[in-house]
């Protein structure tokens, strides 16, 4: 075991090495969606184009997407906790059933968006102009005072 010690932390460090990266912004992030992951928590996704990507039922949890493309994504049930949304242009993304609990969705774009069965009460920076291009249903939750078109 002594002579594979020296193999197993380099190993050890490759991987920790890989798990910073991805939330530090250089790319690994990204290539890990590209690549079919779903989880990835804390990510530095910020101006990718992840257009037609699927991180559905991933933890992405505290997940940095601002200006980033997800136009037509495959993002239902997951978790969007705390993640930022700034400017991200959604198009035609289903984000149903996610949860996005203190996510900032500031400027984002949400047309065609499906955000049926979301609860978006606690989500910070949603606009009615925002939600005026997104499709919900009965229960999709929403800030006080705003509203959503259901589509069938």
């Amino acid at each position: 075991m002594k002579r594979f010690w020296p193999i197993i932390a380099a190993a050890g460090l490759v991987a920790l090495t890989a798990m910073i990266s991805a939330r530090a912004g250089t790319g690994l992030g990204v290539e890990s969606i590209r690549a079919g992951n779903h989880d990835c928590p804390h990510c530095a996704l910020a101006g990718a184009d992840l257009t037609n990507q699927c991180v559905k039922g991933g933890d992405l949890t505290g997940a940095d997407f601002d200006n980033t493309k997800l136009v037509v994504a495959c993002m239902s049930k997951a978790n969007f906790r705390e993640a930022s949304f700034r400017g991200a242009d959604l198009s035609g993304a289903n984000l149903a059933d996610s949860k996005l609990d203190d996510a900032d969705l500031t400027g984002a774009i949400l047309t065609i968006t499906s955000i049926k069965g979301t609860d978006f009460s606690r989500a910070k920076g949603l606009t009615q102009a925002q939600l005026d291009s997104a499709c919900g249903d009965a229960k999709t939750r929403l800030p006080a005072g705003l509203t959503v078109h259901t589509c069938e």
